[in-house]
């Protein structure tokens, strides 16, 4: 199965001991780059567990 992600998607990242759930800002081909309290990581894909969401309060802009 595979996942279908799209930008500002809420997704569940785990690494097998720690589980997290953030908000995609852009995809990248090796990763995606996500939010999480206020600060811009880069997750390689396989790190992504299943897509939780979607971010409902989009910027007004």
């Amino acid at each position: 199965m595979a996942l279908k992600l799209h930008t500002y998607n809420i997704v569940r990242i785990t690494d097998g001991a720690n589980i997290i759930e953030c908000t995609i800002i852009k995809m990248c081909f090796e990763y995606a780059l996500v939010k999480y309290k206020g600060k811009q990581y880069k997750v390689p894909y396989d790190l992504i567990d299943k897509v939780v969401g979607h971010e409902l309060l989009l910027p007004f802009g």
